[in-house]
């Protein structure tokens, strides 16, 4: 794993010289050799390249309903992936997101008492979970990324406001690559703001969030589980909703590191709210 993500993320940059070389540009240095033994042919050197890993990685994970099923899974694979990124000196965070109530909670109950104007917008208790921040290696981390496996953190999903809340911490690290990796088994789901705004409310605004998030420099990639969601995201993997995780459902998510930044295109964005570590 170790290999294929530095292959995936690395990024090849100069640094310096390599000298002594049969061929390249000549190095005024050797010249003087050459003088002394004309049969000499170490007398070039050319330009030296590195691998660096300018790379930030956050995972952004679906807490709605249906993925407690996925649990085990989400869980196994992003620790995993966590711990080689950590290897490689590149800064993670997990996240997580869904609602603090069911059915709208107070914001629900706070506009039925101002007369259930029309169009209210986002109509839920936004809860957004931190189980590892940047600043936190995975080995001290881990206890926070088992916080999964909290039933109740369970409830309603957030998707389009969790990608600007995630998108804004990413871009507060910047680096030459802000990924962003978004673990989902289903479009958005929150039943009060569904069912008082227009058709499509919820999935528009997911459509949106991630537009932005691309035209402000973050590569979005959706982790599918048994479901496609390419209709919100330009890079989309599907996974198989398997209990388990095995090494050709690791080497896939590799290799969609490796995939191109989709062209960016304006949209507007949105603010997010509450926000509760998980450990």
């Amino acid at each position: 794993m170790l290999r294929g993500l530095t292959a995936s993320l690395a990024t090849v940059a100069t640094h310096g010289w390599n000298h002594d070389l049969d061929t390249g540009y000549i190095d005024g240095r050797r010249l003087a050799s050459l003088v002394v033994s004309p049969n000499e042919t170490r007398i070039f050197r050319d330009t030296a390249t590195v691998h660096t890993t300018d790379v930030n990685v956050t995972f952004l994970l679906d807490c709605s309903g249906s993925m407690k099923q996925h649990v085990p899974l989400t869980a196994v694979l992003v620790d995993a992936l966590a711990r080689v990124l950590d290897e490689l000196d590149i800064e993670t965070e997990v996240l997580g997101f869904t609602t603090g109530a069911w059915h709208g909670g107070r914001s629900r109950r706070d506009w039925s008492r101002a007369g259930r104007p029309a169009a209210p917008g986002r109509l839920n208790d936004r809860l957004h979970l931190v189980f590892k921040d940047a600043g936190t290696p995975w080995r001290s981390a881990r206890r926070g990324i088992a916080g999964l496996f909290k039933a109740d953190l369970f409830r309603e999903g957030l998707a389009g406001e969790a990608v600007r809340w995630a998108a804004d911490r990413l871009l507060a690290r910047p680096a030459g690559r802000n990924i962003l990796v978004v673990v989902s088994d289903g479009g958005p789901a929150d039943s009060a703001t569904a069912s008082s705004n227009p058709e499509g409310f919820l999935e528009a605004d997911l459509a949106r969030a991630v537009e932005s998030a691309e035209q402000t420099g973050v590569e979005v990639l959706a982790l599918s589980l048994g479901m496609d969601l390419s209709r919100y995201f330009s890079r989309s993997l599907v996974l198989p909703a398997t209990a388990r995780v095995d090494q050709v459902m690791v080497d896939e998510v590799i290799g969609a590191f490796a995939g191109q930044r989709p062209a960016y295109r304006p949209t507007p964005g949105a603010q997010s709210n509450r926000v509760i570590p998980v450990g």
